[in-house]
């Protein structure tokens, strides 16, 4: 009696998981340049917010702070001294939340 059995080399296997892998990467391309532009914008705006979101909570110190509102330091320390800004007091620095930032922004545009 005969019995017949796959002889598969380790080699052979690696060659098929290697194509099947290139033919998986392959079809995930294609699918994603089917993706339509407006999609995808959708999905980074998505994934902003969601990063800003979890930042809410940040504090930041003055360079940090400038940068997020797009003034120069001087313009935030003039902001702050006329309470135009949130801000909070820390010794002699002035911390910001930028959950408060982004409110302010949102609020003087």
């Amino acid at each position: 009696m005969k019995t017949s059995h796959l002889n598969m080399h380790p080699a052979t296997a690696n060659e098929d998981e290697a194509s099947f892998d290139g033919l998986v990467q392959k079809l995930v391309e294609k699918a994603l340049l089917n993706v339509s532009e407006p999609l995808i914008e959708t999905v980074v705006e998505r994934v902003i917010t969601r990063k800003i979101a979890d930042d809410t909570d940040h504090t930041m110190e003055i360079e940090e702070a400038a940068l997020l509102v797009k003034k120069s330091k001087q313009t935030v320390y003039a902001y702050c001294s006329q309470g135009k800004i949130p801000f909070h007091k820390s010794g002699s620095r002035n911390i910001f939340f930028r959950k408060e930032l982004i409110e302010w922004l949102r609020s003087n545009r």
